[in-house]
């Protein structure tokens, strides 16, 4: 699976689409019982369809934390960026994920155990809050679902860049359907379903906001939180929406999901290439959802654009080339391949560069519904064309 590096990106800087701030003095964070150097406070002004692409005012922090139930659940949140000037990033082992009895398989032993990424670990949190625009001084929050075959981590490249927007990201892992489970090709009692993780994942957020000594004591802002998925995950993102608790939903390329009873706001976005959740499908499940609503279809895009593992590589050598030889096979390798394959190879557009539209899109959508920015600022028509290399086309039903 995703033993191999990942090939490194750098911010994207397009000419014409920095974001223009409006910068104030920060306050320090005394009150928190921190003796760190200020954030400076950021407010985004003018917000474009291409406001949201770059990374914002802060750098990404990463945690594994545990769970009540014992379960890992990865947290990225925002993170001063002086705190970290100099230091390495975060580079995470994918061993872990996968069973015992798979880890001496040629395939995956022989090639790199690590993926880099763009956040720190253990970094510590930012203490002024002011940069993510939530009207009450904390962090909104942000819960994200992880896709049939995968993990936690499957998506950096939106969670690092979430985590510069100000968001505390929590993705836990959902052991019915991750990595470990599909490769070992059994599937135990007993174990978390997609929206189980996600019901233990909120109640882990709400634990952290108040138990002293938390990493995210004080600092979060739980009447706005959000759900994000892919996949699988994306439709227990579109059912875990029903709860009162989430506000706004991206779901990605979204498996089935039991659309909210109530309005909720809400994105869907899909490649109009994919052959693991067909775009007949997702239109389907879009149909079903409340408006307010907005859909996003990126053309010639597969079903892996929404995560990191078209990128991986070992040397000059792809991971995906390799898995493409096992793609169809029997067994949980097989299986593995051949929805991890989909969307890597041309005439599918480069994912890498759809993830500037992907990062808008969610980004802009969450503020949006979290009440942070004006109604539909960040989206609309505009951004079908706004990223060079990749088009797409949008359209919503606004009630």
């Amino acid at each position: 699976m995703f033993l191999f590096a990942r090939i490194p990106r750098t911010p994207w800087l397009r000419r014409g689409s920095a974001v223009a701030v409006v910068s104030t003095v920060a306050l320090l964070a005394a009150a928190c019982g921190s003796s760190s150097s200020a954030t400076t406070s950021t407010t985004v002004a003018h917000v474009t369809v291409t406001s949201f692409s770059v990374p914002g005012p802060y750098a990404a922090g990463t945690a594994r934390l545990t769970m009540a139930d014992g379960d890992p659940v990865q947290v990225w949140y925002p993170v001063d960026k002086s705190a970290v000037k100099g230091k390495p990033t975060y580079t995470y082992t994918l061993k872990s994920w996968v069973p015992a009895a798979l880890a001496d398989n040629p395939l995956l032993s022989s090639l790199p155990n690590t993926v880099p990424t763009n956040s720190y670990l253990d970094a510590p949190i930012a203490r002024d809050p002011a940069g993510s625009g939530d009207p009450t001084g904390r962090y909104p929050a942000v819960l994200f679902a992880h896709g049939y075959g995968s993990y936690p981590q499957q998506s950096t490249f939106l969670t690092d860049h979430l985590a510069s927007w100000g968001f505390v990201v929590a993705a836990p892992l959902e052991p019915a359907n991750d990595l470990a489970t599909v490769l070992g090709g059994v599937k135990p009692a007993g174990l978390l379903t997609a929206g189980q993780a996600l019901d233990e994942a909120l109640g882990f957020l709400r634990t952290q906001q108040t138990a002293k000594g938390s990493l995210f004591h004080g600092l979060l802002d739980l009447s706005r939180i959000g759900v994000v998925g892919h996949s699988l995950g994306g439709g227990a993102a579109i059912t875990m929406a029903d709860n009162p608790a989430i506000k706004t939903y991206a779901a990605l390329a979204p498996g089935q999901g039991t659309p909210p009873s109530t309005p909720k706001p809400g994105l869907v976005m899909y490649g109009s290439n994919d052959k693991v959740v067909p775009p007949a499908s997702v239109q389907a499940t879009y149909a079903t959802l409340p408006t307010p609503k907005r859909l996003i279809v990126i053309d010639t895009a597969g079903h892996n654009v929404f995560d990191d593992i078209c990128t991986i590589h070992s040397g000059n050598q792809r991971l995906v080339t390799i898995l493409k030889a096992a793609s169809g096979a029997q067994g949980g390798l097989g299986t593995f391949a051949t929805l991890g394959t989909d969307g890597c190879f041309p005439p599918d557009v480069d994912p890498t560069l759809a993830y500037p539209l992907i990062n808008q899109a969610v980004t802009a959508q969450l503020r949006d519904g979290l009440g942070i920015d004006p109604s539909g600022a960040g989206l609309g028509p505009a951004i079908d064309n706004a990223f060079p290399g990749v088009t797409a086309a949008y359209s919503a039903d606004l009630g």
